[in-house]
């Protein structure tokens, strides 16, 4: 059997741990921090080169405070406006990083003064500060936002120079005697500084690009302002359209198995090969809610779709498609239930493989675990095998990678999709002689409204289908989130032997909803990593519970479906993440070459003849 890249999209954990820090906290939280940092360098400072306390006071908050503030809000409402990420209070929070070195410049500046007693050099701290600052305002503003380069250009400048006019106008009227001689070497070192940014910026920026364009087929910089506009924003469009000139034509193939009782429909199961990423809600990340919230709206009973075997090649790109693909599947849900028998539940397993199987008329409705050891997603030449081995015995296959056991970075083997395969066979072998009789089905739902997207639980909740065939009630439980945290699986299974399951499956759907949000090696928390589970068993108990309590007399339908959409396979999207991680470190080497250029320069000009 070949090896398939499973282990998910090389570098995006990186990059999303990167992407958050754009995430600045509020507007009242961020400046609250940049004032107490101001006013803490300055009375630290200040009073060690003899200025008073009034002046060590009013100094940051007239000559650093007022002016940014006034120019970030010009920036924000003018200069920037319209801009897609570039806010007020994202700004403030470039200010937070810019004068963030303050508090150690402006106090080793004044004790240097006290040093050399000269009580003016406290202000060759601060232009040092403000000239250091230069190159990450050039660069931020330069990168993320979408504006022309004459208005990124003056608003790089523009909280600089104004508070170097503030300082000029009003430094001696709060106190600040004697700053003839630092004002005008900190302006000549600042208009060095300005230069040096502009000019190292835009040739780091031009490397970017050139590096760039033919590896990842499109502008790095565009694909990363509106890879921004869509994480910071909520706006995914921007980006689906970029990625989807980037993308391949793919079939997305499902399969229904739905269930009908006297009083209507019970609910279904769709398995589909279409990977629910790559990342929160872009394109098909939450396609497992939609498709179970379209199909319970229109068709009645308790949808679950639960992660089929697939991989990064089958994300969808855009929310257009994903609608094309919940049209189908209503379009496709079986209507008229011609089954009316089923087995019991049978299982097998070949070292760390485990599969259950039971068959519904002529349909085997198999699951697929190696729990408890890792697992990620399954190479689709699993789901080929399988359904090939289901034909030669007359059966059709519906396949669910339970994928339900994670605790560590992983990917699938060629020797553990092999025993998946050959486990699944065994089952096959079971069902295609297992005796049928009539079967009772019941349904119920929770939306664990009690746990969050940072939990590892999305909108979709649990999902939970009881099936009673003579004795034996088996319950097949799908759980919106991505993959469960090692352990779990057992947990919640021994606690339904309580009341009465004799056996079942706890699936889930892989939804990338819930990726991205924290820091964790995974990029987000599996279920039950991050949440109490005594609460999750409690909440699945009691919705099985009601389900059985729901049982009635059943008939099953069987239909497939098929659609080609647009998609981004996992080398395009690895190739993309992958340039990210790669050209962060270069952009990183090259700013720091600039950095360091422009603070010798400015220490040259302040502080030597």
């Amino acid at each position: 059997m070949a090896q398939e890249a499973t282990g998910g999209v090389g570098g995006t954990v990186g990059a999303f741990n990167f992407i958050r820090r754009v995430g600045f906290p509020s507007t009242p939280e961020v400046l609250s921090v940049f004032v107490t940092i101001s006013v803490l360098a300055s009375v630290l400072a200040l009073p060690l080169a003899g200025v008073g306390f009034q002046a060590a006071i009013l100094f940051p908050l007239i000559l650093i405070v007022i002016p940014i503030l006034v120019a970030e809000a010009l920036n924000s409402a003018a200069i920037l406006r319209g801009d897609k990420v570039l806010n007020f209070r994202r700004l403030l929070g470039m200010e937070l990083l810019s004068w963030f070195l303050l508090i150690v410049a402006l106090p080793l500046a004044a004790f240097a003064g006290t040093f050399l007693s000269n009580s003016t050099v406290w202000a060759y701290g601060f232009f040092t500060v403000l000239v250091f600052s230069m190159p990450l305002r050039f660069l931020s503003i330069g990168s993320i936002s979408s504006m022309n380069s004459w208005r990124k250009l003056l608003a790089s400048a523009f909280p600089p120079i104004l508070t170097i006019v503030f300082f000029s106008i009003f430094g001696s009227s709060i106190g600040l005697s004697n700053a003839g001689d630092p004002m005008i070497r900190g302006i000549t070192a600042f208009a060095v500084g300005l230069i040096l940014s502009a000019v190292g910026v835009s040739g780091i920026v031009r490397n970017v690009e050139r590096a760039g364009i033919p590896e990842v087929r499109d502008s790095p910089l565009t694909l990363f302002r509106v890879f921004l506009q869509h994480w910071l924003k909520s706006d995914p469009e921007p980006l689906e359209k970029r990625l989807g000139t980037l993308g391949t034509e793919g079939t997305i193939e499902g399969s229904i198995l739905g269930f009908s009782g006297m009083k209507g429909a019970v609910g279904c199961v769709v398995v589909s090969n279409f990977h629910p990423g790559p990342y929160r809600d872009l394109g098909s990340a939450g396609l497992p809610f939609r498709l179970k919230a379209s199909i319970e709206g229109s068709k009645g009973g308790i949808a679950q779709v639960p992660h089929g075997i697939s991989n990064h090649q089958l994300n969808i790109v855009s929310h257009a498609d994903v609608q094309r693909v919940i049209d189908r599947a209503l379009e496709e849900y079986p209507a008229a239930p011609q089954i009316h028998e089923s087995s019991a539940m049978v299982r097998s397993s070949v070292a760390d493989a485990k599969v259950s199987g039971q068959v519904f008329g002529n349909v085997a409705f198999l699951t697929l675990t190696l729990s408890p050891t890792d697992m990620e997603d399954l190479p689709s030449e699993v789901a080929r095998e399988i359904e090939r081995e289901a034909q030669t015995r007359g059966l059709k296959a519906i396949i669910a990678d339970a994928h339900n056991s994670l605790s560590n970075q992983t990917s699938i083997t060629s020797e553990q999709a092999r025993k998946l395969v050959e486990a699944s066979v065994k089952v096959l072998d079971q069902l295609a002689l297992a005796r049928k009789s009539p079967f009772k089905t019941g349904s119920a739902a929770d939306p664990l409204e009690e746990f969050r997207l940072e939990d590892g639980i999305g909108p979709g909740g649990l999902s939970s289908l009881v099936v009673r065939n003579g004795n034996q009630i088996v319950a097949y439980l799908t759980i919106d989130g991505n993959n469960m945290h090692t352990g779990v699986r057992e947990a919640i299974l021994e606690d339904l032997e309580t009341i009465g399951v004799s056996d079942g499956e706890i699936m889930t759907t892989d939804t990338h909803l819930v990726t991205g949000l924290v820091r964790s090696t995974l990029g987000y928390y599996p279920i039950g990593a991050h949440l109490d589970v005594g609460l999750l068993k409690k909440k699945v108990r009691e919705t099985v519970q009601h389900a059985i309590s729901s049982m009635e007399e059943s008939t099953a339908g069987f239909s497939k479906f098929s659609i080609e959409v647009r998609v981004l396979g996992s080398e395009t999207f690895q190739t993309i993440t992958s340039f990210v991680g790669r050209i962060a470190r270069r952009i990183g080497r090259q700013f720091f070459r600039l950095e360091a250029l422009t603070l010798v320069a400015t220490l040259i000009i302040l502080f030597f003849p």
